[in-house]
């Protein structure tokens, strides 16, 4: 998988690093992934209460996809193995969390075949009202790092638009559930109604991730 995610993104350098920012949060600094201003620029740096949980994390997307049926892209319908092609999926996400809420969520990913025969790119992000409720897996409570700065198994229930090859959103208000377990993030529950795509080609390539489950790495 790994080789993968070197293949589809050849520019891009995979050097990680984590520092705890304070004692009661943490935060993983990769700058080649830094696109955004969450944080400011320079980490979170207010002094917060132990039981607050506020962090930043980012990381790579490194999976595969099976074929479902009728998902292959049209530019590829011609192709009698197409439709039976698998997927991979990679990329990069970032997830800010601030007193609980998860304030932004992005996941850029390249999509393509494993027979090489179709690729494209794939943006979800989090839309209005960009402020969703992280919960601790297991006990339905608010999430709060623990007094080392760690992340305990968080998960989140957000909407999301979806962009197909840096195009205005295919489709909006997107159902998805993110959910941070040790060095692993899912991507699950994505709800698209397909029957709100009028572009077919948009369509086919949308429907390989509908109702998949979608990993990354939380590098350490």
């Amino acid at each position: 998988m790994t080789l993968g995610v070197l293949f589809l993104l050849p520019s891009t350098n995979l050097g990680f690093g984590a520092t705890i920012v304070e004692e009661a949060f943490g935060q993983l600094d990769l700058s080649t992934l830094d696109e955004g201003q969450e944080d400011g620029g320079a980490g979170v740096q207010a002094t917060l209460p132990s039981m607050t949980s506020t962090f930043l994390l980012r990381g790579i997307i490194a999976t595969s996809l099976p074929a479902q049926s009728g998902d292959a892209p049209n530019e590829n319908s011609s192709s009698s193995s197409s439709s039976s092609s698998s997927y991979i999926l990679a990329g990069r996400w970032r997830i800010f969390v601030d007193e609980g809420l998860v304030n932004r969520f992005i996941a850029e990913m390249n999509l393509a075949t494993t027979n090489g025969t179709a690729f494209h790119n794939m943006t979800i992000e989090d839309t209005a009202p960009h402020r969703f409720a992280l919960m601790q897996n297991g006990n339905g409570t608010a999430a709060t790092t623990t007094s080392t700065g760690s992340v305990p198994p968080v998960s989140a229930d957000i909407l999301t638009r979806i962009s197909i090859d840096n195009n205005t959103p295919a489709i909006e208000n997107v159902p998805v559930t993110i959910s941070i377990m040790g060095q692993v993030l899912t991507i699950e529950g994505i709800d698209i109604d397909e029957t709100r795509l009028t572009d077919t080609g948009q369509r086919d390539i949308l429907s390989i991730i509908d109702g998949q489950t979608i990993f990354g790495i939380v590098p350490r």
